[in-house]
């Protein structure tokens, strides 16, 4: 448990690396290094698509995080650390500014289906990990993002740009919690089915084999909502 982020650094690697790759987030890396007005409206389209996605992923880990912390209410001093409606607010008003609707987009959004995660308690901790560590280099994207022509809003990453100063507190509480919770898992087991016992009886290792793994998930699940969007995946020459 005690190398439980260098672990998911380490072996959440290749899914990460994947979806940097992915559509439309590799387009969105290669926009950031053109200032070129001919692609304005491709761009700008892609943008949207950047901001769909990272809309419909917050609002699933909002929903994960929220019921977990129902079950675990140890879990809230974690989910306090995420100004969760903070960043949806500022993503929506990237889009109005954008001006751009597309409700067939949205659509297919909502028809990717959240994946079947190990327990309720490792896909919300994996989803604060994932949230956090895409606040990383927020300021960096919207930095770059304001030295462009192209004008487009940055609300989204200057939020999530002052999310990223709680990383090193949440993994402090991260390791102050997690004893807390697996003992939760334990008292809350004797009142449930055998079925749930095996879905959530925890200890140090299993619960940060399933971190990992759930981890892995999230980035596969934002893969496939980028997928869900229109433009391919490949970059702009």
């Amino acid at each position: 448990m005690q190398n439980l982020f260098s672990d998911l650094k380490t072996k959440t690697h290749n899914k990460h690396e994947a979806l940097e790759h992915s559509a439309p987030f590799a387009l969105f890396h290669n926009m950031m290094g053109d200032n070129g007005n001919e692609n304005h409206e491709v761009h700008r389209k892609n943008y949207y698509n950047v901001l769909c996605v990272m809309r419909e992923f917050h609002q699933r880990c909002k929903s994960v995080i929220n019921y977990a912390t129902e079950k675990y209410p140890s879990l809230q001093a974690l989910a306090n650390q995420f100004e969760d409606q903070a960043v949806i607010t500022a993503l929506d008003n990237d889009l109005a500014e954008l001006n751009s609707v597309n409700a067939k987009g949205m659509a297919e959004l909502q028809n990717v289906d959240l994946p079947s995660f190990e327990t309720a308690l490792s896909a919300a901790i994996s989803a604060m990990y994932v949230w956090l560590g895409s606040s990383m280099g927020a300021n960096i994207i919207s930095r770059r993002l304001n030295k462009t022509d192209y004008g487009f809003p940055t609300n989204y990453y200057q939020s999530m740009a002052k999310q990223a100063k709680a990383w090193p507190e949440f993994k402090q509480e991260v390791a102050r919690l997690l004893p807390v919770l697996i003992e939760a898992s334990y008292v809350e087991n004797e009142l449930e089915s055998l079925v749930e016992k095996e879905l959530e009886n925890h200890n140090g290792e299993t619960l940060s084999v399933a971190i990992i793994n759930d981890a892995n998930l999230w980035f596969e699940h934002l893969i496939l909502l980028g997928k869900s969007t229109s433009l391919p995946p490949q970059t702009l020459s």
